[in-house]
């Protein structure tokens, strides 16, 4: 399923229509269980629905979305899908004596597709209009553009945007004044002491070397930002077109996880993960505690703050595996080949990865995820961040147990730059399939087992 079309929808649409067909046939026919062929053609119904819905817009529903198209959508859908079925009963000659367990089915099904659309789509306005799950918007610039933005902001709340404030060089109308924060200059001030979700650049193409020093900027702290058009020349090639109602927007990369039906997908599949991990290797961690505490004084747990999604600090769990040491040197202190100061136990628990394990707390609580960027301490984060410009975007999504990074061998006191890149990739091209293929090369890929240190 393509990005942007919603996998939800798809499986309640699959749901509601094996459901009716069996409650139709069941009222119908008594209690009777459904011939071979008749399961036959409902499978077949789920491959048509599944061609239909890749091929067309009905998974396709945000705030934004028209409801005469997504009733125009369905519709269109549901006859393909009725045409189809029509044709597979013509062919089996299953149901023909009684046509009322396919049109039914059919029938309801559209009517109750149609109601939870329109009711999704009826929450999510409200949720944005009454302020829940908003962005707050930087808003760079204060000519004609700045100008459309704002007015499109504030006309239409169901964007889910609030103008956190406008940074500017050149004079402000009266009208703006209230929301200007200062001069270009204050952009990482502002950054910083604000939670800003994401910037806006509204600048005229005449002022292009202000715009490129912007969004450097952005990269270099981690942000999200788009562009009010035209800047075709000075962006990556990279691009996603998005729309700010209908003023449209140039995103520098697409990003699967900031659509909100993939983001439901991948913490479902984490909370299942690390469930099953730790009720599965409750043993593992019972002996590794034992042994931690026997071969070595000091806490079992390492304790330590990471910088995670969005810049935002957590608290990490491990099986300590090192001597215990002042905070100041456990955090600036990068771990090498031999590191004298890991234990002999703290050895095999680094090799194996079982150190890793109470990190599957960290993801059940939501401070990470089962698969992503491996997180950093703040110290080599600011590091970083000044020799590679675009570090910190891998900060726009969770921190995962492992990565694409380690799964290919990256990890330890490997090239990070190689890191980065795996990572970016990882972000811009994130799917479930990808998080259960990097799962499997982290345990079956020698690489990553032989730079672990």
């Amino acid at each position: 399923m393509e990005n942007g079309k919603s996998r939800v929808l798809f499986i309640i649409d699959l749901i509601i229509l094996s459901s009716f067909f069996y409650v139709v046939f069941t009222h119908y026919n008594g209690n009777m269980m459904i011939p071979l062929k008749g399961n036959i053609l409902i499978g077949l119904i789920v491959i048509y629905w599944f061609l239909i819905s890749v091929n067309s817009d009905i998974l396709k529903i945000h705030r934004l979305s028209n409801t005469l198209k997504i009733l125009k959508d369905i519709l269109i859908a549901y006859s393909v899908l009725s045409t189809a079925t029509i044709a597979t009963v013509a062919i089996f000659d299953e149901f023909r004596p009684n046509d009322k367990l396919i049109l039914y089915p059919l029938l309801y099904g559209v009517i109750l597709s149609t109601v939870i659309r329109l009711i999704y789509l009826i929450i999510i306005k409200q949720f944005l209009i009454y302020g829940y799950q908003q962005k707050s918007v930087l808003l760079i610039g204060s000519g004609r553009s700045a100008k459309q933005v704002i007015t499109k902001v504030l006309s239409t709340p169901e964007l889910g945007l609030r103008i956190k404030g406008i940074l500017s060089d050149n004079n402000i109308d009266n009208t703006l004044k209230r929301l200007y924060l200062g001069g270009l200059e204050e952009f990482s001030k502002i950054i910083r002491k604000y939670p800003i979700d994401e910037v806006i650049i509204a600048k005229p193409i005449n002022e292009e070397h202000t715009i490129k020093c912007i969004v450097e900027q952005c990269e270099k702290e981690g942000v999200r930002f788009c562009i009010v058009p035209d800047f075709y020349n000075i962006i990556p090639k990279w691009t996603v077109i998005n729309n700010l109602g209908d003023i449209p927007v140039i995103a520098v990369r697409n990003e699967p996880l900031n659509i909100f039906s993939n983001r439901i997908i991948k913490r479902i599949f984490d909370i299942i993960v690390s469930c099953l991990g730790l009720i599965t290797f409750s043993p593992v961690f019972l002996i590794s505690a034992i042994v931690v505490k026997m071969t070595s004084p000091g806490p079992i747990l390492f304790r330590q703050k990471r910088v995670g999604n969005n810049n935002v600090e957590f608290t990490l769990y491990k099986f300590r595996s090192m001597i215990v040491q002042h905070c100041r040197d456990s955090d600036t202190t990068w771990t090498v080949s031999n590191d004298k100061r890991v234990t002999p136990f703290g050895k095999i628990l680094r090799q194996t990865n079982m150190d890793e394990l109470p990190q599957l707390w960290n993801v059940l609580v939501g401070d990470m995820s089962i698969v992503g960027p491996r997180p950093e301490r703040e110290h080599f984060v600011d590091k970083f961040s000044n020799e590679i410009p675009n570090y910190r975007i891998r900060h726009l999504i969770k921190s995962g147990i492992t990565g694409l990074a380690q799964a290919n061998g990256w990890r330890g006191n490997t090239c990070i730059k190689k890191r980065i890149e795996n990572d970016l990739y990882y972000l811009e091209n994130w799917s479930l399939w990808l998080d259960l293929k990097i799962i499997f090369m982290t345990f079956f890929n020698r690489q990553v087992w032989k730079n672990a240190i």
